[in-house]
C-alpha cells in the first residue's frame, strides 16, 4: 500500500483496526481526514498515517516524549536555562 493510495472505509478501517462504523462516524463527524465522492467516503493512506502521526505526538504521552528529546538535545548544544526556555516558549505559541 502506497501513500498515494485511496482507501475506502472498510479498508481504512481495517488499516486502523477499527470498526468501519467508527471510521463512518468519525468521518462525518470530521474527527479523521477524508472526503464524501458522492454516496462514497474516500480517504488517503499518507493523510491518514500523518493524522495517526500527529494524534500521537499531540497525546501527553508524546507530548512527553518530544519535550523530553528537546531537552536532551538543548543540553547536548551546551544551550543555557534561558536560551532553552525561549525555545520552548517559541515552540508553544
Amino acid at each position: 500500500m502506497n501513500a498515494e493510495e485511496i482507501m475506502t472505509i472498510e479498508e481504512v478501517a481495517k488499516y486502523l483496526k477499527l470498526t468501519p462504523q467508527t471510521v463512518y462516524k468519525w468521518a462525518q463527524e470530521e474527527q479523521i481526514p477524508g472526503t464524501k465522492l458522492g454516496k462514497e467516503w474516500r480517504f488517503r493512506k499518507g493523510i491518514l498515517d500523518e493524522w495517526v502521526d500527529s494524534s500521537i505526538i499531540l497525546s501527553k504521552g508524546g507530548f512527553d516524549l518530544v519535550f523530553r528529546s528537546s531537552l536532551l538535545a538543548s543540553r547536548n548544544k551546551a544551550l543555557s536555562n534561558e536560551e532553552t526556555d525561549q525555545l520552548l516558549k517559541e515552540a508553544m505559541d
